[in-house]
């Protein structure tokens, strides 16, 4: 078989962890290539990575260097050129770390783009991914047979069992959350999880709503009165490598409407987790924080170009989630599909590049079978070896 990575948005991190793991198994039996640009902004291939993957010496390498090479990440502005160029490949495979998901839509054989695998509060290692269709879709859930949804509900009970403590704090639980992160109890919780801006991500571009992250601020202040409170958390990744003086100096302007609120609460808990188990409602983009708001039960505005769940029962209208969450009668997730959920994730989904026992024919199996109970049992052993 033929496989193609397709990379204009690869970090080193992402290649070191989760693609020369997978290029490793699949040029051992395999013609594999890859395609992608040279190095901009954290991103891409250059001497790093060739030097890295000595080791392979079969990997036929395809490295763009002409002028254009910044907009593969997002809009290519040598789409035609790029198309022509993967239809003479004529991979069977095509894996893609890239923003720009509609060129490699007419790309040939099975495409799929590697996205980041975690689910909190499942507990996933950072660098298990899942193989999407299109980046951003979430929360799908295909068809299941009873016998199906009967497999899924036993093989996550012991792990179900553990996480529902975390749905169930007491009372002085919440109230000393509420009272360390200074959440009024006069008006409805909004919490607004922020999305990873550093200039190595380009995924922002399909952001429905303003950019960056302070305008974001702005734009909601306009749009929420003080009949809400938002509480606002940001990226662990901002917090390390971005300059968020404005993004605070933002939040500090609107006073007591808002509040920024520390990664870690007062336990060294997750804040955005914390506070999807006790807000009103969630506003969610595509970051996957939308997990947490399905286990909590907690209703959510999703602004996206993409598909998601209809068991999440997200809304897409601003001024109809705020009024439902001003009533107390919003939507909320479906909390049995949510375990079904959760299950599929687990046994069907998430991959583990660097699993020692996987192998070629795995990953292309996960590329023919999206859907393959045969892999659940094991799935699931894998996730408890990990944690043990």
């Amino acid at each position: 078989m033929k496989i193609l990575f397709y990379l204009p948005v690869i970090t080193p991190w992402w290649f070191d962890h989760i693609v020369e793991p997978l290029m490793r198994r699949l040029v051992r039996e395999h013609e594999v290539h890859v395609l992608a640009p040279i190095p901009w902004k954290g991103t891409g291939i250059g001497q790093r990575e060739l030097s890295a993957t000595t080791h392979l010496p079969q990997v036929q390498w395809h490295i763009f260097d002409g002028d254009s090479h910044p907009s593969m990440r997002t809009q290519a502005t040598e789409r035609a050129g790029i198309i022509d160029f993967v239809r003479s490949l004529a991979p069977d495979y095509v894996l893609c770390r890239s923003a720009d998901y509609e060129t490699v839509r007419a790309f040939p054989g099975i495409v799929r783009h590697l996205m980041e695998g975690g689910a909190a509060p499942l507990s996933l290692p950072r660098d298990w991914v899942i193989l999407q269709e299109d980046p951003f879709d979430h929360g799908l859930l295909p068809d299941l047979d009873v016998a199906a949804r009967a497999e899924l509900d036993r093989l996550i009970a012991p792990l179900w069992g553990e996480l529902q403590a975390l749905a169930r704090p007491t009372e002085k639980m919440r109230k000393a959350f509420r009272d360390w992160a200074g959440l009024p109890s006069d008006r409805p919780i909004l919490a607004l999880p922020l999305e990873y801006e550093h200039e190595e991500n380009f995924f922002p571009v399909h952001r429905v709503g303003a950019a960056p992250n302070h305008r974001l601020i702005a734009e909601l202040a306009e749009s929420i009165d003080n009949s809400f409170f938002l509480a606002v958390t940001n990226h662990p990744l901002n917090e390390q490598h971005v300059d968020n003086s404005i993004l605070e100096a933002e939040i500090a302007s609107h006073g007591a409407r808002m509040r920024l609120l520390p990664g870690k609460g007062p336990n060294g808990e997750n804040t955005t987790a914390l506070l999807a188990r006790d807000a009103d409602g969630m506003l969610v983009g595509d970051s996957k924080v939308y997990a947490m708001a399905a286990f909590y039960g907690t209703p959510m505005l999703r602004r996206t170009k993409f598909k998601t769940g209809e068991w999440l029962n997200a809304y897409s209208d601003w001024d109809e989630f705020l009024a439902a969450v001003a009533a107390g009668n919003a939507r909320r997730p479906d909390q049995d599909i949510a375990r079904t959920w959760f299950a599929f994730h687990v046994a069907n989904n998430v991959l583990d590049p660097n699993d020692p026992e996987l192998t070629a024919a795995d990953i292309l199996a996960r590329l023919d079978r999206p859907i393959d109970p045969a892999r659940w049992e094991r799935s699931f052993a894998h996730l408890s070896t990990m944690a043990a």
